[in-house]
């Protein structure tokens, strides 16, 4: 399923400030079972691109 990339500038533990993402559904059918997906993804922390770690 195609996604959709937020980015966010942030600290890394290991690799100081880097750019960060995490991905959000795109809008499917049905609406409610995307609704809840979107919610979710979005509650879940930014990570680092190159290690995966949650950044502050």
């Amino acid at each position: 399923m195609p996604s959709e990339t937020q980015t966010k500038s942030g600290t890394c533990p290991r690799h100081g400030s880097v750019e960060a993402t995490r991905e959000l559904p795109k809008p499917s059918f049905p609406f409610f079972v995307y609704a809840v997906r979107r919610y979710l993804a979005g509650k879940r922390p930014y990570r680092c691109p190159e290690c995966g770690s949650p950044v502050t």
